[in-house]
């Protein structure tokens, strides 16, 4: 396979556009801490190795001395045995001791707990003394392994959701009364929303720690290890993310071995890299059996189409495929199946998403494919490190020629440049309170003190938003929502993925068992009424959406040759007012303003396109089956907005190709995950403007995490470094007509927003209310109703009321076809703006009629 795709890729049939070799590496030995002689592990490791790698030994010297470790070397450079052996030493010299072991993925726990049974087995361990705990681990297996495991292996979806709900249990406080090492696997997955929930997550579980081991007079402080390939600021990534100090062994110590790996850019042209890419597949498949090859594809439908095609595409003579898809989403079963299969040789290829990117272990994967250019230089190091492990790799990007130029770099460059710092953003105020919810659930559990326990270094702002989170407190109305989502079991209603959003269940039927799982954002672009969801290479079509206390989605099978692709539009009411800008990010000019600000977005699925082009809206299809409707995803952020108010600025197409373009930069430029972002032209309104009309001359960026991330803020302080990002990437693609009119149009951008000035003078006319009056949507307006914390449906104001002092609206249902509209009453904070067929007017709380407050008091 590895000589066959090197032949291939010299002999002239692709445009190859650079080539590379790295190349292999001799071992570097030390040996294996003393320390360690005080139980059987050192003597295990001495007859299994006789000496360790340079950076093993240092990590476990540090280990024994009682500090924090994170081990940041390269992929396939045996972290993995520092941490076995360090809690496994910690186990036998006190049997009363006890570790947990995250790892991020369901698909990495179940591929690494075995690994863990070898190595005590050989320790005359017994099997128990290994537990393992996830989302497929059945609740009531789960205390049984609780009770035996002295070494847990768990993600942390599971130890938050489950195990933290349980604080009141004997068998669950003893457990976590008896944690002495906590070890964080794959610890650069830890950042964005992930990261950010799981630094409030595990700051939690150490204060549940402490304060079980309050009296106890043996209580030392929980050690830590974490293990990454792929962090370039681990020390303070992860004092940021536990509130600990560690001591860093990173690659400059790395003493592991690597093979020799030939790395290439395959040139493609828009919309061929697929075809390429399964060109080469099928070089690969043809080539021999020695090894495997997997395919990096980062989006969902886009695997199950590349890896449907292989299949389709293998001979005859085999009955089963020989390459599938491999995706989050998939049932423990169906990924445990994949995995089993490709590592006894029955796949020859895998198709995967970045759900391969961890340890699992396939030492004999050969060969890699990446479509496109991988979102961030972590994901690239990862998909590079999953090739060669065991023999000689080739890993090939297929992307388009100028790829690389176009952010300034060669392929090389872009190699041996450093991995992109971890982004933690733990001021989000949502995040905040939902956690705060969990910690107060907590300690009534523990029967602790209600105030945060101290000596777990809380982020900034924790303290005073746990205060609005307690129960009985006078919370502000900001947090209704994000409230009544996390009901009575917080920990199982917030999930660490994501911020305030539910996820779907894919099912047949209501009573069917799950096959799949999706974010609300996820579904509206994959999943939407009468779309084509790809699951295992099998085509469903999609039949409805249930929004029950228990959200699924019902599927049933479609023809194979069917194929949809959704129409999204999106909406943004931006506030400019003082309360709406963010750190007072507002500069101004004559003629436009740039400001980082509060946003609230509408998504919304409106019909599809189906395989021929033919587009199908919802507003005809709903007339025959009520189900076909559209759906919306409705959620505050932050983002920036940019208003130039000339006549060659309000041209949509030019103001499209700007907004994608500060998009695409700024994501490579600060390595933030292309899916996190999103970016509008069109359909902006912007509050708080007296003197500037932006309507029609407006670009904006925003984050697409509920109650943001800011992971824009940097687009604002370094506008001008993007922009002139953006003039070199124009610079790269050539000297055509439409590339001058283009950089022409940046420059002219670049002019004005250096004419702007820092106006922190953000304008609440439109947020302070004359004694006596509200500001409230007028009758007609089209707004989102809130239900448990989530987008219901769109509604139509009727009108608005008080009830008990409370402002209220009727609103009105879409009518079904041959039924009235329904109507119901529903409280203010539960209604929000969605899209743009709504309005304000002033309304008098005395006579209940719309009306002008008197002269002078508006």
């Amino acid at each position: 396979m590895y000589d066959a795709l090197r032949a291939t890729l010299g002999g002239g049939g692709y445009s190859v556009v650079e080539t590379f070799e790295l190349p292999a590496r001799p071992a570097q030995y030390s040996t294996v801490p003393t320390f360690l002689n005080q139980s059987h592990v050192g003597g295990h490791l001495e007859r299994q190795r006789s000496r360790l790698w340079s950076h093993q030994a240092r990590a476990l010297d540090a280990l024994g001395h009682g500090e924090n470790v994170v081990l940041s070397t390269g992929t396939a450079s045996g972290k993995s045995l520092v941490f076995q052996a360090f809690a496994l030493h910690q186990v036998l010299s006190d049997p009363s001791r006890r570790v947990i072991v995250f790892y991020p993925l369901k698909a990495l726990a179940a591929d690494q707990v075995q690994r863990w049974r070898d190595v005590a087995n050989s320790l005359s361990l017994p099997e128990d003394s290994i537990g393992r705990i996830d989302g497929s681990v059945p609740p009531p297996d789960r205390d049984r392994v609780l009770q035996t495991a002295r070494i847990l292996v768990m993600t942390p979806d599971v130890c938050h959701a489950w195990l933290m709900s349980r604080l009141s249990m004997p068998i669950v406080k003893t457990f976590v009364q008896a944690l002495a090492v906590l070890v964080l696997d794959e610890a650069h997955t830890l950042d964005g929303v992930f990261g950010s929930n799981f630094a409030f997550f595990v700051r939690r579980l150490i204060a549940a720690r402490n304060h079980l081991l309050r009296n106890d007079a043996r209580m030392s402080p929980l050690q830590l290890v974490a293990a990454t390939a792929t962090i370039s600021n681990p020390a303070q990534h992860l004092e940021r993310l536990t509130g600990r100090q560690f001591s860093v062994v990173d690659e400059d110590s790395d003493g592991s071995p690597h093979h020799e790996r030939f790395v290439a850019h395959v040139a493609s042209e828009e919309g061929d890299e697929t075809q390429i890419v399964a060109d080469l597949q099928h070089v690969a498949l043809t080539a021999g059996r020695d090894g495997a090859f997997i395919t990096f594809h980062d989006s969902r439908k886009g695997v199950e189409q590349l890896a449907l095609r292989s299949t389709t595409d293998d001979s005859p003579e085999h009955d089963s495929p020989l390459v599938l898809p491999y995706r989050a989403g998939y049932h423990a079963t169906d990924r445990q199946r994949i995995e089993n299969q490709l590592k006894s040789g029955q796949l020859r290829g895998v198709v995967s998403t970045s759900a391969l990117e961890l340890g699992i272990d396939l030492p004999h994967l050969r060969v890699g494919f990446n479509v496109g250019v991988p979102a961030t230089r972590k994901a690239y190091r990862q998909r590079l490190g999953r090739i060669g492990r065991r023999a000689p790799g080739v890993f090939v990007v297929v992307a388009a020629p100028d790829a690389f130029r176009r952010y300034g770099t060669s392929f090389r460059e872009y190699h041996e440049m450093s991995v992109e710092p971890s982004h933690l953003y733990l001021d989000n105020r949502f995040m905040q309170f939902a956690h705060g919810r969990c910690l107060a659930d907590e300690l009534d559990a523990l029967g602790a003190p209600s105030s945060p326990p101290a000596r777990v270094g809380w982020p900034s702002g924790f303290r005073e938003v746990y205060a609005a989170a307690r129960p009985g407190s006078d919370r502000p109305t900001e947090f209704d929502a994000v409230a009544e989502l996390g009901g009575d079991t917080p920990q199982r209603n917030y999930p660490l993925r994501n911020v305030g959003e539910f996820n779907f269940q894919i099912k047949l039927n209501e009573n069917a068992e799950s096959f799949g799982e999706m974010t609300q954002a996820q579904a509206l672009r994959e999943a939407y009424p009468g779309a084509v969801y790809l699951h295992m290479t099998r085509k469903y079509e999609v039949a409805a959406w249930h929004t029950s206390a228990f959200p699924f989605i019902r599927v049933k099978p479609t023809a194979p040759t069917r194929s949809t692709r959704p129409c999204i539009t999106t909406w943004i009411n931006a506030s400019l007012t003082t309360s709406g800008l963010i750190d007072g990010h507002l500069l101004k000019g004559e003629n436009g303003f740039l400001a980082e600000c509060q946003m609230q977005i509408t998504e919304r699925v409106d019909g599809y396109i189906d395989g021929n082009g033919k587009e199908h809206k919802y507003q005809e299809l709903r007339q025959r089956n009520p189900n076909l409707r559209s759906r919306s995803r409705n959620f505050r952020t932050s983002g920036v907005v940019l208003c130039i108010s000339e006549p060659w600025f309000k041209r949509e197409t030019s103001r499209r190709r700007i907004a994608d373009a500060l998009r695409e930069v700024f994501v490579h430029e600060y390595s933030v995950l292309p899916q996190d972002v999103g970016s509008v032209a069109t359909r902006i309104s912007v509050r708080g403007v007296e003197d500037i009309k932006p309507q029609g001359c407006c670009v904006a960026v925003f984050d697409e995490v509920y109650g943001s991330l800011r992971l824009t803020e940097r687009l604002f302080l370094k506008f001008n470094h993007i922009l002139n990002r953006v003039l070199v990437a124009a610079d790269s693609m050539g000297d055509s007509s439409d590339v001058r009119e283009f950089a022409s149009l940046v420059t002219r951008i670049q002019r004005e927003v250096s004419t702007l000035t820092d106006r922190a003078d953000g304008n609440d006319e439109a947020e302070r209310a004359p004694e006596g009056y509200e500001q409230v949507f007028t009758k007609g307006s089209r707004v989102c109703a809130r239900q448990k914390g989530q987008i219901a449906e769109d509604v139509e104001v009727i009108q608005p009321t008080l009830m008990t002092g409370q402002l209220m609206y009727q609103v009105a249902t879409t009518p079904q076809p041959g039924r009235p509209p329904v109507r119901r009453w529903i409280s203010a904070s539960e209604v929000e703006p969605s899209g743009e067929d709504w309005n304000y007017a002033w309304w008098n709380r005395r006579t209940e009629e719309y009306e002008d407050p008197p002269d002078g008091e508006s």
